[in-house]
């Protein structure tokens, strides 16, 4: 297997880990995917400050309230995410009634 195809392949793995925890895992734990996991601590990727990933998309959410496009980030980029959020669970369910 050449090294384009492995970084590709860990690149798809960690963005589905992060889609599932913010959508199928949160709705196991919460009942609900009406809301965002807002990261403990806020990462800086890709020009933005990642906060939140939505819990009924999976899209990442800069604080400036933008989405955060995946295929824009390095490997490196999505693996601090991936560290914090799937492997850490450094984060905080946030109901949208609770954003309002």
């Amino acid at each position: 297997m050449d090294y384009t195809k492995q970084l590709s392949e860990i690149r798809n793995n960690m963005h589905r880990d992060i889609v599932q925890e913010a959508t199928v895992r949160n709705m196991i734990i919460n009942q609900t995917t009406d809301g965002v996991l807002s990261l403990e601590k806020p990462v800086e990727v890709g020009g933005y400050v990642v906060q939140s990933v939505c819990c009924e998309t999976g899209y990442l959410i800069s604080t400036e309230d933008i989405i955060v496009r995946y295929q824009d980030l390095t490997v490196e980029e999505l693996s601090v995410i991936h560290q914090s959020l799937v492997v850490g669970k450094k984060y905080t369910f946030i109901s949208n009634k609770q954003l309002v």
